[in-house]
């Protein structure tokens, strides 16, 4: 029995969807610059995800930020990067959001979230 590519990521997903709110609770260690990059992807990944529910959206982008550029063959990535679109987004900057993406759909057009993206981009150009 062989599972595809999508169905295992969607199950992956669905866990982590189900097990992150847990985390979100965490006290998250106080931001420093070298403190960033010496952070596992996860941890930066649920430190910017605990950022946006507080709607500290540039702390969100900046963790996101470091996340790619410190681990660009992280898991993470995809999500990271749909995620400081959607931080753009919700601050009503939506020329960044649109930016972010059109970048998300070019560099993972495979992933499913990838719905999402184009329908926040037909909201956008509907604006």
């Amino acid at each position: 029995m062989t599972i595809s590519r999508s169905m295992a990521c969607a199950a992956v997903m669905s866990v982590l969807f189900l097990v992150l709110p847990m985390y979100s609770h965490a006290q998250a260690p106080a931001l420093t610059p070298s403190a960033q990059v010496q952070q596992p992807d996860g941890v930066l990944f649920l430190r910017a995800m605990k950022a946006m529910k507080e709607s500290k959206f540039a702390v969100a982008r900046t963790l996101l930020n470091s996340l790619i550029n410190s681990y660009p063959d992280s898991d993470y990535v995809p999500r990271a990067k749909l995620a400081i679109g959607d931080a753009w987004y919700a601050e009503g900057a939506f020329r960044q959001a649109a930016m972010e993406y059109t970048d998300f759909i070019t560099f993972f057009p495979n992933r499913p979230e990838v719905a999402e993206a184009k329908l926040k981009l037909d909201s956008i150009q509907k604006r």
